[in-house]
């Protein structure tokens, strides 16, 4: 009987972990879409610098390393480090600078940008920027939301009905109680209806 009841905990371990992962893989690829459609619409690579002058490359990418300082490399042997721009597109992505963010704690931690980067991950009128942080045990989105007047502020609910109220269908979809969506989806989704005005979510 306990043998019995063992098999029975060790089939349904699996399923949930079977399931978590199955999520976590749509996520990643929802996430993809979703960075990949939020660049500009230049598909060349690069950079601006502060100066707000830009250079184009053919490739940019980031390069890490233990006891290394992350920085892109463009076309394979310019090296780029992170003081010297505020924005820069590779093939897969649109990162900014943390720098006009109005939060006090910037990201140190290269994971898919150049430390303290965010990358895009909603374009339009309402712009989503994400930023990978670590909670200790695994990396965690944190969003940040571009208002109506260009500042760049840390996501809340509060804030994102706010930013949405004026377009009915984005603000139902974000507040309704029966959205059982993940976080980022949501933002993701109503992001894409306030910008295009497409009711799509993001699965």
């Amino acid at each position: 009987m306990k043998k019995h009841y063992w098999l029975l905990a060790c089939c349904a371990a699996l399923a949930i972990l079977s399931s978590s992962c199955a999520n976590n893989a749509v996520y990643k690829a929802s996430r993809e879409s979703a960075v990949a459609s939020s660049k500009e619409s230049s598909t060349q690579c690069f950079v601006q610098h502060n100066d707000g002058s830009i250079n184009y490359y053919q490739t940019l990418e980031l390069v890490t390393g233990p006891f290394k300082t992350p920085y892109l490399l463009a076309d394979g042997k310019i090296k780029i480090k992170a003081s010297e721009i505020v924005a820069y597109q590779s093939k897969r992505l649109y990162a900014v600078s943390q720098k006009s963010f109005f939060s006090k704690k910037k990201s140190k931690v290269a994971t898919e940008t150049l430390p303290g980067f965010a990358v895009r991950m909603a374009k339009g009128r309402l712009n989503v920027y994400c930023v990978k942080t670590f909670n200790g045990q695994n990396a965690v989105d944190k969003f940040f939301i571009q208002t109506n007047d260009g500042k760049i502020l840390p996501y809340t609910s509060e804030l994102f009905s706010e930013v949405v109220k004026d377009n009915p269908q984005a603000y139902e979809f974000f507040t309704s109680e029966d959205n059982n969506s993940k976080l980022a989806e949501k933002i993701s989704a109503t992001a894409r209806i306030y910008n295009t005005g497409t009711f799509a979510t993001t699965r």
